[in-house]
This record gives C-alpha cells, structure tokens and sequence, in this order.
C-alpha cells in the first residue's frame, strides 16, 4: 500500500514538472562561413550553354503570363465597361 502511494505521488510529480527544451549551441560566424564554403563547393552549376536556355525559358514564361494577364484584364475591363456603360 505505501509503495502505490509513493509510486503515484511520484508519477504525479513527473507530470507537474515541464519539459525544458534543450538549449541550442550557437556557433560562430567563421563556422557558418566555413560550412557555406564546403556547401557551395558540393553545388553543380550550369554550364554556359544551360544557363542561356534556362534564361530563355524564364523569359519565355514571363511574356506569356504577361499576355495571359493583360487578356484577362481587357476582358473585365470591357466587361465592366458594357455593365457600367462607360465609354472613352
């Protein structure tokens, strides 16, 4: 009877107490730097040829959603216009 007891009163014990999380090492900044150099070392950049078909693509994709957006702004635009009556 007096080992439940005790048992339970340090089971509630346990749970009153809270979790402190651990507390995290900082680092200095010349680590942090050092890390970046071994990271950027393991980088695969393109080559010049990739590069420029890649800058294609992006330019490419700007014009068209460029064009997307001014259709669809003409067309509220004009829709507008006719529910509103507006002319110029």
């Amino acid at each position: 009877m007096a080992k439940e007891k005790k048992d339970k009163k340090e089971v509630a014990n346990k749970r009153r107490t809270p979790a402190v999380p651990p507390k995290k090492k900082r680092g200095s900044l010349k680590d942090y730097f050092k890390g970046v150099k071994v990271e950027m070392k393991k980088v695969v950049w393109p080559t010049r040829k990739e590069l420029g078909s890649y800058t294609v693509v992006v330019l490419v994709t700007c014009a068209v959603f460029a064009l997307a957006f001014w259709g669809i702004d003409s067309g509220f635009l004009a829709i507008l216009r006719g529910l509103l009556g507006i002319t110029m």
